[in-house]
């Protein structure tokens, strides 16, 4: 990897560190809602279904307290295994998947690259974040790095997410397609050196929110977006 990547790379990481800094935080700023939710919860069920005062005590707030320790333990681990050195080591590696031609492109344009942060606290581990630049985006999810080259590209359209699930009500069985996200799709030119290793890479963003955040962004730092928009099937 050459010297004004990895230059590239330290400074993105600072700037990452300070985001990943506030997302841990509002993540455990709501873990003392969900615990007094916990216990709240399982003392009114106690009273609920008719049980004394010194049952509630005796078994409904003890539960309440344990889920409720037993939540702040997750969030206490999440936080502790997370570091910016795995996000480093992701960037490193998509990064290093590129031909030096590529590399120094990509070095090159930092100075008119924007970024939009996304924090999906209730999925993800760390933000996410897209990096535009003129020629080169990068996108990072979950440990989950891209990087989307302009010249190959042929359109970019959004394409609902959505899966399956069961369920039954009566005797019947009901199965419904509910929606997850929504992925910002990339369509590479047929021969391109980025469509060999994938001719329809995505972004997969939680909501309509954050595409829009995405669509501005890219039309903001990538001036040749627009004629991709164009072809824009929304």
């Amino acid at each position: 990897m050459g010297n004004d990547v990895k230059r590239w790379l330290d400074t993105e990481m600072q700037d990452f560190a300070e985001d990943m800094k506030e997302f841990n935080s509002g993540t455990m700023k709501k873990v003392p809602l969900w615990m007094f939710i916990c216990v709240a919860g399982m003392v009114a069920l106690g009273f609920l279904v008719g049980a004394e005062w010194s049952y509630v005590l005796r078994l409904h707030l003890p539960v309440g307290v344990g889920l409720a320790l037993f939540i702040w333990l997750c969030f206490w681990l999440q936080n502790r295994s997370v570091s910016i050195k795995k996000v480093r080591a992701s960037y490193e590696k998509a990064l290093g998947a590129l031909s030096p031609q590529d590399q120094a492109g990509f070095a090159s344009q930092a100075p008119q690259c924007g970024k939009a942060g996304f924090a999906n606290r209730l999925t993800d581990k760390y933000p996410a974040r897209l990096t535009v630049g003129p020629e080169y985006w990068l996108y990072f999810r979950d440990l989950g790095c891209q990087v989307f080259r302009v010249a190959d590209m042929e359109s970019l359209h959004a394409r609902e997410e959505h899966t399956r699930v069961g369920y039954t009500v009566g005797n019947t069985r009901v199965r419904q397609s509910l929606g997850t996200g929504v992925s910002l799709v990339v369509e590479y030119r047929d021969g391109t050196a980025f469509a060999a290793k994938d001719s329809s890479p995505s972004i997969y963003l939680e909501n309509a929110k954050q595409l829009e955040q995405a669509y501005a962004l890219i039309r903001a730092r990538c001036p040749k977006a627009q004629a991709l928009f164009n072809k824009d099937e929304i």
